[in-house]
């Protein structure tokens, strides 16, 4: 029967300092990801690091910088401004955010009347409309026809003004669900007695 040996105390050193080694890489070690990946070794400010995409290879800094990377702006926040500026100046110009707040307003020129918002254009929304809130369409739509009249069954002749009159004149407060009602009946009231409708 063989007799086991007893480990060596320089081998327990030996393998006790290797995995104290590996659990200090371990610890220090940090991968990114982007244009250049890659994976460092190392503290904040003293490194070795493997890159495998954009410039593969291997690099070491002691001045925490990454050898390869883009330059970075320095200066007052004002340059900082302009560098990122680019950026928002191009994306806000393709969009047509004319302000640069992020969002397409109405009267930028990335706004489309007919296609974004109440889908009514500036100058076509008459003064009785301003405030009609999500009924400003249908409001338009009837402040836009003109006078009209028709004849009952009993011969009574019956006429009605334009529309800017027609809205003008109602008791109804413009942007209350009363007035969409009010606004719906005229436009009801039209169609079933204009010679057009």
């Amino acid at each position: 029967m063989r007799r086991l040996r007893r480990p060596r105390p320089v081998a327990l050193l030996v393998a006790g300092l290797a995995t104290a080694a590996l659990g200090v890489v371990a610890c220090y070690t940090n991968t990114y990801d982007g244009q250049n990946a890659g994976a460092t070794v190392g503290s904040s400010t003293c490194f070795v690091g493997v890159e495998w995409r954009g410039e593969p290879g291997v690099f070491t800094s002691c001045d925490g910088t990454d050898p390869d990377a883009k330059p970075r702006p320095t200066g007052t926040p004002d340059t900082v401004t302009a560098y990122n500026d680019g950026f928002i100046d191009g994306r806000a110009d393709a969009m047509g955010d004319d302000n640069r707040d992020g969002r397409v307003d109405e009267d930028e020129s990335g706004w489309d009347c007919r296609t974004m918002g109440n889908r009514v254009c500036g100058g076509d929304v008459p003064p009785e409309c301003q405030d009609a809130g999500e009924a400003v369409q249908l409001c338009v739509t009837v402040a836009s026809r003109p006078a009209y009249g028709w004849t009952n069954p009993s011969g009574s002749r019956v006429e009605n003004p334009d529309g800017h009159a027609q809205v003008r004149d109602l008791e109804e407060k413009p942007g209350t669900p009363d007035f969409t009602a009010a606004l719906r009946a005229l436009d009801e009231e039209y169609r079933e007695h204009s010679p057009r409708a």
